[in-house]
């Protein structure tokens, strides 16, 4: 009979807390984001008496007894010798950290319910939770019907991961690849189009998404001020043959956490069609986030998690993708990475890839 080996005592202790933190992290996710929502988070900032807690934000005795108990036991605050709870570091990452505020409010409002359909979808290779939404075969082209909550989390978290670089990597575009047209494919509201319009005096970029997203895009009125230069083209990448219809070719095609939103082949199949696109000397643009390029666990956590999104809710069959097999994407869509640069940001690692 085989028998359990021995172990330290202290590590199964730890172990079980582990253990019970994974089983029981709905509650306490639940227990974060109530509290957080009601003001509990942010009347421990500073050492509070649970009486007080309850005057300031209008919560009963019971409602903060229940939350409290739940918190001090998951590590987010803790009390003092004179009974006051205040927030640990942790608490402090909830109630004031930008990236944990953007990841708590997608999670929360946007994958939380998609994500018991999780295990079907793994099955399936279709989001079986974006069925609480609507009945698109992916997210996309629903966003701009997503309920205002919903909506709002899901552009926050896209942005906060993307657009806080755009103003520094138009520049560098310009700078490097000097581009007079740029054609940013996956654009949605226009956000990147809008940092290049700025970036450049003479450059022309063309935005190519879904026809849903290309109006929001020409609903934005920061972009009105340069009509002259911005346009949209509409496509559906996921129609094998499909290509926007388009003027002129690209010296420069811009991509920006896209193709993280499609399966392998799927990338592969954009890309090739996405290079008839270019002009002779055209180069592409891939800005992503790598799993296994990651200085801090944080990130990395951040990304593997939310490709479980992706695998739930926005297409079933996505992921943020590791080096290695961007790098096979490229290839087998005929493309050399001709630069890299990593660390941009918080988790970004942009390639400039050439035709081979």
């Amino acid at each position: 009979m085989l028998k359990r080996k021995p172990r330290n005592q202290n590590s199964i202790i730890e172990a079980l807390y582990e253990a019970q933190k994974i089983a029981f992290s709905p509650f306490v996710f639940q227990a974060c984001v109530a509290a957080k929502r009601l003001g509990v988070l942010v009347a421990m900032a500073e050492p509070a008496a649970e009486n007080s807690i309850a005057r300031s934000t209008g919560l009963s005795a019971y409602a903060v007894a229940v939350l409290v108990d739940a918190l001090v036991a998951a590590g987010v605050c803790r009390r003092d010798e004179k009974g006051n709870l205040q927030l640990t570091k942790t608490g402090e990452c909830l109630v004031f950290d930008e990236m944990t505020a953007v990841n708590l409010d997608f999670a929360a409002d946007v994958c939380y319910g998609a994500l018991e359909a999780l295990e079907e979808s793994l099955k399936t290779a279709r989001p079986e939770g974006l069925k609480r939404f609507g009945s698109w075969s992916t997210i996309y082209p629903g966003l701009s019907e997503l309920p205002e909550r919903a909506r709002r989390s899901w552009f926050g978290f896209d942005h906060y991961y993307s657009d806080r670089y755009f103003d520094s990597l138009a520049a560098l575009i310009e700078k490097t690849l000097c581009p007079k047209v740029l054609f940013d494919i996956g654009g949605n509201t226009g956000k990147f189009a809008l940092a290049m319009l700025k970036a450049s005096e003479t450059a022309r970029v063309v935005l190519v998404d879904l026809p849903q997203q290309c109006r929001l895009a020409q609903e934005n009125k920061a972009l009105a001020p340069y009509a002259d230069r911005f346009s949209c083209a509409s496509v559906n990448w996921l129609e094998p043959q499909a290509v926007p219809s388009v003027q002129t070719q690209a010296d420069v095609i811009w991509m920006s956490q896209f193709l993280d939103c499609f399966a392998p082949e799927q990338a592969v199949s954009i890309l090739l069609r996405a290079k008839a696109l270019l002009a002779p000397s055209g180069r592409f643009a891939v800005l992503e986030c790598l799993t296994d390029r990651q200085p801090y666990p944080a990130a990395q956590l951040s990304l593997a998690a939310s490709s479980l999104y992706f695998t739930a809710l926005a297409n079933g069959n996505s992921r943020f993708y590791r080096h290695a097999d961007l790098e096979a994407i490229f290839d087998a869509a005929g493309l050399v990475i001709e630069a890299e640069q990593s660390n941009i940001g918080i988790s970004h690692t942009l390639f400039v890839c050439k035709p081979r």
